[in-house]
């Protein structure tokens, strides 16, 4: 092995130990319980508009047909006062932090690409991550609630159907 993969399982060890790994550790649970949607609306490619300045009446808009997709999460600490940016992104279950202009941290598949601890930035980190467990436990009540309310609904859906389909009663 090269120095670089031992450096590489070191890093990934420490992180794995410190919690930030995954979409169950630190910076998702930060980016999930505090930060915004990351979304994308699909265009219509034959009616993209040239870079032309538009009068307010030609400002396009979305439609009810367009569609739009979440693409992950972002949290951005700037409006406390820190210079930290977390964002998650679910199609390569990509996480990075951004610290002071800085990529801390990036993980990609559960791989580990780049890890640069610091005292300075994982102290933010972890007061952060305080700050969103409390609204975790806070929101995970009333979420589970929904579900079981949702499950139960789907429940009554499928039974219905059935019934329709084969005359149940």
């Amino acid at each position: 092995m090269n120095k670089e993969m031992l450096l590489r399982e070191a890093r990934t060890t420490e992180a794995m130990r410190k919690g930030y790994m995954g979409l169950e550790g630190k910076f998702a649970v930060i980016a999930r319980r505090l930060g915004s949607p990351i979304v994308s609306q699909a265009v219509d490619h034959d009616s993209i508009m040239d870079f032309e300045p538009q009068s307010p009446e030609n400002i396009p808009v979305m439609d009810v047909d367009e569609m739009t997709t979440e693409l992950g999460l972002n949290y951005d600490g700037l409006s406390l006062g820190m210079n930290l940016s977390v964002t998650v992104y679910f199609l390569y279950r990509e996480i990075s932090c951004v610290y002071q202009g800085r990529k801390v941290y990036h993980e990609v598949g559960g791989e580990l690409e780049r890890f640069a601890p610091n005292e300075e930035w994982e102290a933010l980190v972890a007061k952060i991550y305080d700050r969103a467990k409390r609204v975790e436990s806070i929101r995970k009540p009333h979420e589970k609630k929904e579900l079981v309310i949702d499950a139960e609904r789907k429940r009554r859906k499928i039974l219905e159907e059935y019934k329709e389909k084969w005359g149940l009663d």
